[in-house]
């Protein structure tokens, strides 16, 4: 139909009268985008009214009250109760509804920025109040002595009880959630809180969350949810979160206050000072060589994805980490890597290792931190990390925290590493070479990661063979991921300041449990150094005896061992020519034999069936015919090919006369040739045993998954099968050697994976068996002496260590007490009071220590310091409660089996 087309209407004026019209669909269209247009007119209008209302509130309240004192409704209203504003169906938790709020047109960062500013601003007063509440009296806590400016409503939550609406009396000055600290109470925002969570809620958790690093908020607010018969839902995980971060920073607060009182540097606290027995030296103790024993290691599975919380701009500082610079300084050090490997192409027993194949930086797109770059001292004290930024196990991070070592410990380190060898040639080369030179540290391989490098790195890098190492084994850095990775899985979605957060919070409490089981590991280490000593030192005496030999004669063997792997390192360029030419020879005769069987037939044969009537041959002749004819031909070009090769390599390498198969020369050569093969027989057999071990150990580690230990089942079965294959064609070869090789079964070659006898196995050529160094008996013998000689420096370096922990106890008690008594002198009562506290629980752990020590100093053979004085007779019926006591035996379990396999392949 034509717009133009004129129709009749019915419509209703402003006086409710009906009135009929005639009029064009051209002009109701016109009419209806002139309403549109002054409706819009009109809401613009409005928008610029409500605008310049804003702005001259925002005048009258001043500049920074839209930034402090802006409280986002919805945090603490819509969260809790329906969309409509009415209650939830479940139960009437932590607010009641408002009905109405202004639109906040602010993005998520923006939000999250101004509450982050508003308790930055309040943390000093909320650190004042949980004071008082915690150690003030009783009339302090309520407020009882001043007079209340404000009342105001919230609902309380706590573990078993909840207050919908609880009145709490705010004073002048004081802002809300300082008012609510002195009723016991935390805010879930900053300025205006509707709902509060009991202090003794947050500190239940925090004291779980400790503990359980698994154990995540979401779980916790789950329990408090049934508990209080209510739906649970991911806005109340966000309240309490909010809260118990707030929580957590008053607890660091004070925490850096006492220690600043205390006198501890928060800076280098960790690395020299947290481990008495390392730090705490005293001015009569005997010099010690290495003077400390670290250890270092990467792990990947505390992970944070990229974008993670990237609306949380909140930065956490912690002193365990290392800051970004100490670290980007080394990163043009890493480049050197490749080169080194190239030049350095035997000594590969680093390429079992994931850490000698880095993944280069920026190369890891999904993860923002790809994991953990830990350093600890051997009592297992964490003293530093560094985060590993998309990217593999880089130098840089090693290199930050050496240096970060050398600066605080000072000289005569001693440092474990499972790449201990090429970490020892990365920091000779790398900016820090001449510091670490000066400094005179040693660098070896872990003990049980040792096993896996070739001899010749074992007898230069293993600590068995190192002086003053004793029976350490610096694998503290396995137990320690053992535990943290409890804490990975819930923490690779978090933001960067959770992430951090949260291993700061495990780290912590590691430290802290490491400083209560200090004496314990300083008894259990004296009495296996003393059943060492007192098992094989009549066994070496009688061998001695027996084989007229002296203690110098276990270090000749092992110089000679090492000399002899040293020579072969690299094959004579001689043999390997031979080789070459002896192999290219049998190519030749294998061509000319080809050849010659083709050509022994001068003519085909044909038979009458092979013709037919009227076209000669039949198409089958015709193709047997051209295929024989074709396969001549390839003989002959692959003869006359074989034949330019060989005399190539004749004039390359100088050979006038070409040998024969009746020359001496081949015969040595192809002798030469088939051991070659029985070494890649061995070294494939070694590779399979290898990963086998670690493949057993990785699954006693905690926190692995379903998946990844259903993976090392199913590799473990499969490398048990290629074992087997690998080993029948071991036995296959071993005694057609010139000198015979042992057969061995399934328990020999465990054996000898621990030992280093692959290395042995392989060079029958060079009369092995007849030196006294590789007979079986004999090497067993020497790492039974090398073990007793460890031990007793073991002993030598657990006296001073005694010591120090002996007169840490006694010093710490005394300043403890001296601080308090100085903050009471100063009217710092609050302080005081949290000194005290925490007197309180160190006291009780240095009584536990006191007793433990006495208990050491009982073992037959103890040849240490004079223990403490015993205070109080209730830590000797602790501790003798904590011998059977299975506490930890949740969180430690598999830490403790993985030690015993380490253990276990160590005293072989």
């Amino acid at each position: 139909m034509s717009t133009s087309s004129r129709v009749r209407m019915t419509v209703l004026d402003n006086s409710h009268s009906m009135r009929t019209t005639t009029t064009s669909l051209t002009q109701i269209r016109r009419e209806r985008l002139a309403e549109e247009r002054r409706r819009a007119e009109q809401l613009r209008e409005h928008t610029l009214r409500t605008k310049t209302l804003l702005a001259e509130a925002h005048l009258e309240a001043g500049p920074d009250h839209v930034d402090n004192n802006y409280h986002d409704l919805t945090t603490d209203y819509e969260q809790w109760v329906g969309d409509d504003g009415e209650e939830t169906v479940d139960g009437t938790l932590f607010s009641k509804a408002v009905s109405k709020h202004r639109q906040d047109k602010r993005t998520r960062t923006q939000r999250n920025h101004h509450a982050n500013a508003a308790w930055t601003q309040q943390i000093p007063a909320l650190v004042e109040a949980y004071l008082r509440w915690r150690h003030g009296p009783e009339s302090h806590r309520h407020g009882a002595d001043e007079p209340s400016h404000h009342t105001f409503s919230v609902s309380g939550v706590g573990i078993m009880d909840f207050s919908p609406h609880l009145l709490i009396q705010q004073q002048d000055n004081e802002v809300a959630n300082a008012a609510l600290l002195r009723h016991g109470f935390l805010g879930c925002s900053p300025v205006q809180p509707t709902v509060a969570i009991r202090l003794e809620c947050l500190e239940l958790y925090h004291q779980i969350r400790r503990r359980q690093s698994s154990f995540g908020i979401q779980t916790f607010t789950k329990v408090l949810c049934a508990l209080h018969n209510v739906t649970y839902s991911s806005s109340l995980r966000v309240q309490f979160s909010t809260a118990f971060d707030i929580y957590l920073n008053m607890l660091r607060n004070i925490h850096s206050r006492v220690n600043q009182a205390l006198g501890r540097d928060p800076i280098n606290w960790r690395m020299n000072g947290a481990c008495p027995c390392c730090s705490f030296e005293q001015s009569d103790e005997p010099k010690l060589d290495p003077r400390r024993l670290h250890s270092m290691d990467g792990n990947h599975s505390a992970k944070q994805i990229d974008g993670s919380g990237s609306t949380d701009p909140c930065v956490f500082v912690s002193n365990f980490f290392l800051a970004d610079a100490a670290v980007e300084r080394f990163k043009d050090d890493v480049r050197s890597r490749p080169v080194d490997r190239i030049l350095n192409r035997n000594d590969n027993c680093t390429e079992n290792w994931t850490a000698a194949r880095a993944v280069e930086e920026n190369k890891v797109l999904v993860f923002e931190q790809t994991g953990i770059f830990i350093m600890a001292c051997r009592h297992g004290f964490v003293e530093c990390i560094a985060e590993m930024k998309r990217s593999g196990e880089l130098t840089k991070y090693g290199l930050a925290a050496i240096n970060r070592m050398l600066d605080v410990c000072g000289k005569d380190q001693g440092l474990g590493h499972d790449i201990g060898c090429t970490s020892r040639k990365t920091v000779t080369s790398s900016s820090i070479g001449a510091k670490a030179q000066e400094h005179n540290l040693v660098i070896a391989v872990n003990a049980f990661h040792g096993y896996a490098h070739n001899r010749r790195c074992q007898l230069a890098h293993h600590p068995l063979y190192l002086e003053g190492f004793g029976i350490e084994d610096l694998e503290m850095c396995e137990r320690i991921f053992s535990s943290s990775n409890s804490a990975c899985g819930i923490i690779r979605h978090a933001s960067y300041f959770h992430w951090v957060q949260y291993l700061d919070l495990h780290f912590d409490q590691w430290d802290k449990d490491k400083y209560i089981e200090l004496s314990n590991f300083l008894r259990n280490n004296y009495a296996q150094a003393l059943h060492m000593i007192e098992e094989y030192t009549p066994l070496l005496n009688e061998f001695k005896t027996c084989k007229s030999l002296t203690n110098h004669t276990f270090f000749q063997w092992r110089e000679e061992e090492s000399e002899f792997l040293a020579n072969l390192a690299l094959e004579p360029p001689s043999d390997t020519i031979a080789v070459a030419y002896v192999e290219e020879l049998e190519k030749l005769q294998r061509a000319e034999a080809t050849y010659g069987s083709m050509t022994g037939v001068p003519f085909l044969t044909y038979m009458p069936a092979s013709f037919t009537s009227s076209s000669g041959l039949t198409s089958q002749a015709r193709r047997s015919s051209k295929n024989a004819e074709a396969e001549l031909l390839a003989a002959l070009r692959h003869l006359r090919l074989q034949m330019n090769v060989v005399e190539d390599f004749e004039r390359r390498h100088g050979i006038d006369q070409r040998w024969e198969v009746s020359d001496p020369r081949y015969h040595q050569a192809r002798e030469y040739s088939g051991q070659r093969h029985f070494v890649r027989v061995v070294e494939e057999l070694e590779g399979l045993v290898v990963q086998r071990m670690f493949e057993l150990s990785k699954a006693n580690l905690s926190g692995t998954g379903y998946k990844m230990r259903k993976y090392i089942s199913k590799a473990i079965t499969r490398r048990s099968g290629a074992i087997r294959t690998a080993l029948e064609k071991y036995n296959t070869l071993a005694p057609l050697q010139v000198l015979p090789r042992p057969t061995l079964d399934y328990v020999d070659v465990i054996g000898y994976a621990s030992l280093g006898e692959f290395e042995l196995l392989k060079y029958s050529r060079h009369d092995l068996i007849t030196k006294p160094w590789a007979v079986p008996e004999n090497r067993e013998m020497a790492v039974k002496f090398f073990k007793v000689l460890r031990s007793h420096e073991e002993i030598r370096r657990l006296n001073v260590e005694i010591g120090r922990l002996g007169a840490w106890v006694q010093f710490e008690d005394q300043q403890m007490l001296s601080v308090i008594d100085s903050l009471r002198d100063e009217g710092s009562m609050m302080l005081a009071a949290e000194v005290q506290r925490e007197y309180a629980e160190r006291h009780r752990i240095n009584n536990l220590h006191r007793v433990r020590l006495h208990r050491t100093a009982d073992l037959t053979g103890y040849s240490g310091p004079p223990p403490p004085l015993v205070l109080h007779k209730q830590a000797l019926i602790a501790d003798s409660d904590n011998e059977d006591d299975d506490e930890d035996s949740d969180l430690h379990d598999e830490a403790s089996r993985l030690a015993n396999v380490i253990s276990h392949i160590v005293q072989q």
